[in-house]
């Protein structure tokens, strides 16, 4: 993962962490800026997208006392916010970097990077994690595993986990969906329980339905996509893995699909990974009326979760969102042996999937039918099993709920006078 011989390695790491001590410097006198508590900034590095997202939206519809910046990368993105009706800065602007200083409280969802956190010392820092994990992230890595036995190897992987510890220091609130996530985010983050309150997560807004989901989707998304009322729409959502999809992904040919799916109602939408190899996907799977391939940025993959019947995966934390609506879900993981070796896992896999994982299409295909005819009892039983691990908060009103507790423990006045 880290190539960390040689001088050069050894040079381009003392460069780094003479970056991040500059930086830190920045954090530090950004405390001395005046800042605004109802200016709320937003950003995400991957995008208009996700809970920060969703958030921002709920804030713009419901409390005009908050002005919601939206930081973007792109004119495209930017575009899309201004359409959402938030006011947008560009990162690479002069203003964006006055505004960070301005800002009361901002929000994270992919990490670090999403703003310009060394602008950020005195705001109130929140960060949306973007799901619950299933690999080992963050704190929990084990560092000495990517990088030489040598004596600079394991200083470096040392200095690295300083390093996110003195970083994690500067958030003030980690959004937990639920128990499971709150256990991960204590030990990740290494912050106090009581600065990781259970408050569910905006994404929870969409895939239950409503509002949120409405804004992202609008009206009529199965139609759209041109799945019938009838249908029952399979949403298969394979994570990314490092090495490529070549080497892990099944070939399947249309006829082995029509003699599992033909004359069924299963409709499947495949989403891979936004940094998968699509072009393997589209050589491995078939044409057939069953099959829909999806690019990444075709459609919200929240607003697939709400409407979809049932969900396939493998190693996504979508699966604990899912199990929110109690629909059935199943694994296929046909390199469950290979990717567990690569990656850590909080638990083993067979722990979480009670040893029920697909290893081949043969019996993957066979099992959707059932969804579809109504007599899928594994599939509803493991969602079952992956609702009671995750023990999220099943509450509906997720971004009303933390913009609640964001406005009180930030100390932001609102229109009564009163913090929230």
């Amino acid at each position: 993962m880290w190539g960390l011989t040689g001088a050069r390695p050894g040079l381009r790491m003392a460069a780094k962490f003479a970056r991040r001590n500059a930086m830190s410097a920045v954090f530090l006198a950004s405390r001395l800026s005046r800042r605004d508590k109802r200016v709320w900034l937003f950003g995400n590095h991957k995008g208009f997208r996700d809970n920060p997202r969703y958030l921002a939206e709920h804030i713009v519809a419901e409390h005009p006392e908050i002005e919601v910046w939206w930081q973007a990368r792109s004119r495209r993105e930017a575009e899309a916010a201004r359409a959402a009706g938030l006011k947008v800065v560009l990162r690479s602007s002069r203003t964006s970097a006055r505004l960070h200083l301005r800002a009361g409280v901002a929000f994270l969802c992919s990490g670090f990077m999403d703003l310009r956190v060394p602008r950020l010392g005195g705001a109130y820092i929140v960060h949306l994690y973007h799901g619950t994990a299933l690999k080992r992230i963050s704190l929990d890595v084990d560092f000495e595993r990517f990088v030489s036995g040598s004596r600079f190897g394991r200083w470096y992987a040392a200095r690295q986990h300083a390093g996110l510890q003195s970083r994690h220091r500067r958030v003030s609130m980690v959004v937990a969906a639920g128990e499971l996530a709150r256990r991960r985010f204590e030990t990740a983050f290494g912050l106090p329980p009581e600065r990781i309150p259970i408050l569910g997560t905006p994404r929870f807004d969409v895939i239950l339905g409503g509002p949120a989901y409405r804004r992202v989707a609008g009206d009529d998304l199965r139609g759209r996509l041109g799945i019938g009322a009838a249908d029952h729409l399979v949403l298969w959502l394979p994570t990314w893995r490092e090495s490529g999809d070549a080497g892990w992904l099944p070939a399947v040919d249309r006829a082995a699909v029509d003699k599992a799916l033909g004359g069924s109602k299963v409709r499947m939408l495949v989403k891979p990974h936004p940094y998968a190899d699509f072009d393997v996907y589209r050589q491995r799977l078939p044409d057939h009326p069953a099959l829909r391939l999806l690019r990444e940025d075709d459609t919200d993959v929240n607003a697939l979760l709400h409407i979809a019947d049932t969900l396939v995966t493998d190693y996504s934390s979508a699966m604990f969102d899912y199990a929110l609506l109690h629909r059935p879900i199943h694994f296929f993981a046909p390199d469950a042996a290979e990717y567990t070796e690569g990656r850590g896992f909080y638990e083993p896999y067979d722990e979480l999937t009670g040893g029920h994982q697909h290893l081949a299409w043969g019996t993957l295909l066979p099992a959707l039918r059932e969804a579809a005819e109504g007599t899928d009892a594994a599939g509803l039983a493991m969602a079952e099993r992956i609702a009671a691990l995750a023990g999220n908060c099943e509450e509906p009103g997720n971004n009303e709920r933390i913009f609640r507790a964001v406005a009180e423990a930030a100390g932001v006045p609102l229109p009564d006078g009163r913090t929230a």
